[in-house]
């Protein structure tokens, strides 16, 4: 978004501090007019010091029902017919943290070689696993930060060559750290899903991160958009280093056709709907 009447660092126009708001009309074409939807967005989501909206009831909700806190607590979506494949627990052996940054890199051709049932676990329990609880009670901890606590995000994967699975669509469950086998995909079920057909097409699996709104608007009410990207930021650094702890090239795709990965997923695309995309395989 383009704030206007911000500055810029004085770097690149002789120290003069070009305000960019007199470049928008130049850099977009056209001045945002005062209903832009992204400003208006970000003006309705702000935080004013002593500001309550009326609104906004989930708060006061969770104060006063013990049966919705503990609800809260169990966060991932249930395929409760659905077959299931334990995971092995995720495992980076010595790799240091420093290790992992230095190596992260964005690939965009992979080798051919499936990954392993042991790498995708790794990489789904690092991402958005369970990583503890709190003393005495029954909320769980994950790998990635979650305003509240709710975790709203969910994770989907496209298996195309991954050892001990066929070509199928499965859905990682946290809380139980296993796969839920929904359903087999066809060969050629990830063309057409991205601008970058040839990077996800020849991955050896895609990894969908989807949202569900709701879980997290109904306390923090239009705030809740901007926590639920912000955690699938998280969730795609984790990803991203334990790919590289791991020696598994991914890269990052924000860029994609909601509505074709949505009807791959079988969601809905408002209540639930994919935000992220994480192309993963065997490096070139």
């Amino acid at each position: 978004m383009i704030v206007r009447g911000s500055t810029g660092d004085g770097d690149h126009d002789g120290g003069r501090g070009l305000p960019t708001v007199s470049i928008e009309e130049t850099i977009l074409g056209r001045t945002p007019a005062l209903d832009d939807e992204t400003e208006t967005y970000h003006e309705a989501s702000r935080a004013y010091p002593g500001v309550v909206d009326p609104t906004i009831r989930g708060a006061q909700l969770l104060e006063s029902s013990e049966e919705l806190r503990v609800s809260a607590t169990r966060s991932t979506k249930r395929h409760a017919h659905a077959p299931i494949l334990e995971l092995p627990r995720p495992s980076l052996d010595d790799t240091t943290l420093a290790d992992a940054l230095s190596a992260r890199r964005s690939a965009r051709s992979f080798g051919v070689a499936p990954l392993t049932l042991e790498q995708l676990g790794t990489l789904l329990g690092s991402s958005y696993g369970v990583s503890g609880r709190f003393h005495g009670h029954p909320q769980t901890i994950r790998t990635a930060p979650s305003a509240g606590a709710l975790y709203p995000l969910e994770l989907y994967v496209v298996a195309q060559r991954v050892e001990g699975l066929d070509a199928r669509l499965v859905h990682y469950d946290p809380l139980r750290h296993v796969l839920e086998l929904l359903r087999p995909v066809d060969t050629g079920a990830l063309d057409g899903l991205t601008p970058y057909s040839d990077v996800v097409r020849e991955c050896a699996a895609l990894i969908v991160v989807t949202a569900m709104f709701w879980r997290s608007r109904f306390k923090y009410g239009a705030r809740a958009y901007r926590f639920t990207l912000l955690e699938a930021g998280h969730v795609g650094q984790n990803l991203s280093l334990a790919a590289a702890a791991l020696g598994v090239a991914t890269v990052p795709l924000g860029g994609f056709y909601d509505r074709r990965v949505d009807s791959l997923l079988g969601t809905d695309g408002i209540h639930e709907a994919a935000i992220y995309l994480f192309p993963v395989a065997a490096m070139a």
